[in-house]
């Protein structure tokens, strides 16, 4: 199943040092952090600039440049099977 974030990144937040160049253009590696248990729906998903080991081992701060929504197909996930209940007499019947 298909989910949507839809995300806002402020460009004059990026720390222009961390783009590179690939084989079909310039790039910058972002991290989404989706917390679908806050307490506010502008701090469900935030953006942050990747980090390189060194500076998560430095416990460097990390830069935060944008924020995100969860837009579709978030309230669609299947609710999980009920487990098989031991005093159940189906269950005694279960010939292994």
């Amino acid at each position: 199943m298909s989910k949507l974030v839809k995300l806002k990144i402020d460009v004059t937040k990026i720390d222009k040092s961390k783009l590179f160049t690939g084989a079909k253009g310039t790039y910058l590696d972002l991290d989404c952090w989706i917390d679908e248990t806050a307490d506010a729906d502008w701090k469900i998903v935030s953006l942050n600039q990747s980090q390189s080991k060194e500076e998560r081992d430095a416990k460097a701060k990390k830069n935060y440049v944008g924020n995100g929504e969860l837009k579709f197909g978030w309230d669609e996930r299947p609710a999980p099977a009920p487990a098989p209940v031991a005093d159940d007499p189906a269950l005694e019947e279960i010939p292994f």
